[in-house]
Order: C-alpha cells, then structure tokens, then sequence
C-alpha cells in the first residue's frame, strides 16, 4: 500500500462529482478550472512550456521542467503514477519548500535503535533512560531540539586509555580516561603514547542522516488532484473530438 493512501483516498472523495467549469488553451498555454461539492471547492491546472501550476483550495505548487518530453507539462504527467516525493524535486521553490518535521517519524527511529541494541547486549535501563530523557521530553516537538537530544544522548558508556608501553586503565567518564591521559601517565614522545578510545556503552548511530521529514499533506493531495484533473481533460478533450 502507497504511504499516501489515505490523501489519494481523500481526494478520490472530493473528485467523486467534479466537473470541469472552465477551459482555456492555446497549444500549451492552458487555464483548466474543476470545482466540486465535496470537500473541496476547486482546482486550477495552468501550463506554459515547461511549466505547471497546480492551484485551488490545498494551495499552489509550480512545477517546472525542462526535457525533450516536457514543453507541455500534462505529457509529463499524464497516465504515470502519482509520485510526489520524485514530483516535489520538481518544484521551483524546491523539495523544501513542502516538507516538514515528522514527531512520529523520529520516534519511531528512537524505538527501532533501542529495541536493536537491548536485543544485542546493550546496557541496562537503557529503555528507561530513553524515554525520560527523549521520548517525555517537552522538546520533541521541534525539530532542531529533538536532534539536538538524539544526538547528545548516551547510556553506559565506558572508555579506556591505554598506552603503547602496556599500561591501562578503564573508565566510566571520557574526561577521566583524558586525564589519566594527560596527568596520571603522561604522554613522553615515542616512550608513551596515550591512546583513549569507547569500549561500551550506548548512542545513536549516523544521527545526522536520519530522514526525519515527511511532504505537507496539502502538496500530496494536490498531486493526486492534478493527476485527476488531467484525465478529466483528456477526458474532454476527446468527447469534443467525437
């Protein structure tokens, strides 16, 4: 099932007795107009080469693209499968433009990372500390905080300096095994040479790719509007033919 089944769901409702009410072209050049009386009250399809504008009552989103297959945009678009995470890449304003910090989604990434690492030996009350200290935390919300305590996050971490003369000592705190580094064993050229590394413990790997995002609800919807309103044209069109 499409991730977005329930927005093509909600536009399947909105569409199910739209009618076109407006129609404007000259080659490419097109003002395309639908209005219902469900759910939503219209949807503008306008084209220009190399250009689309999907407008109406989810908001407006211009696409543009240039390719041999792309001078009118519905060819881009007609008959293919509504793909809005490929289309928003088409976006003048950019992919940004229509995304957005998914709670749920990092929530999610937390879980999996903890539910993995207690099945492979993490330390204990690793579960407990995550939650207080992640997932019950009055920052979640926003996204630059709650990466912030992802990525700040550990538990039972231990570290070990060790030196090439065979000396070394464990520890429960980094800035101990750097003191015991720089002051218990002093480094002393080739003699000593102090090496401090993790040994154990838990944090949150590659923080800074995880996919924490999802695409604005009204862009996704007026994807699938678009791809509606275009059949409905072709539609039309050959009805006029006939």
């Amino acid at each position: 099932m499409s991730e977005y089944a329930e927005i093509a769901a909600h536009v399947a409702r909105d569409v199910k007795d739209g009618k076109l009410i407006e129609l404007r072209e000259e080659g490419v050049f097109r003002h395309v107009e639908f209005k219902a009386l469900q759910g939503w009250s219209r949807i503008i399809l306008v084209t220009w080469p190399y250009n689309l504008l999907v407008a109406g009552s989810h908001g407006s989103f211009h696409f543009e693209r240039f390719g041999p297959d792309t001078e009118d945009m519905f060819d881009w678009l007609r008959g293919i499968r509504v793909e809005p995470r490929s289309w928003a890449s088409k976006l003048v304003n950019g992919v940004d433009s229509v995304r957005e910090y998914d709670q749920d989604r990092l929530v999610k990434q937390v879980k999996e990372e903890v539910a993995e690492a207690v099945k492979e030996g993490a330390p204990r009350g690793l579960r407990a500390a995550v939650r207080e200290q992640i997932l019950e935390s009055d920052w979640l919300h926003s996204k630059d905080m709650a990466m912030q305590l992802v990525a700040e996050f550990e538990h039972g971490m231990t570290y070990r300096a060790e030196c090439e003369c065979g000396l070394f000592e464990d520890f429960d705190s980094y800035g101990d095994a750097i003191t015991w580094k720089v002051l218990s064993h002093k480094e002393d050229g080739d003699k000593h040479k102090v090496k401090t590394r993790e040994t154990g413990g838990f944090r949150f790997s590659d923080v800074c790719e995880w996919r924490v995002h999802k695409l604005d609800y009204h862009f996704v919807y007026q994807c699938y509007a678009a791809s509606w309103g275009i059949a409905q044209y072709d539609a039309a069109r050959k009805q006029v033919a006939r």
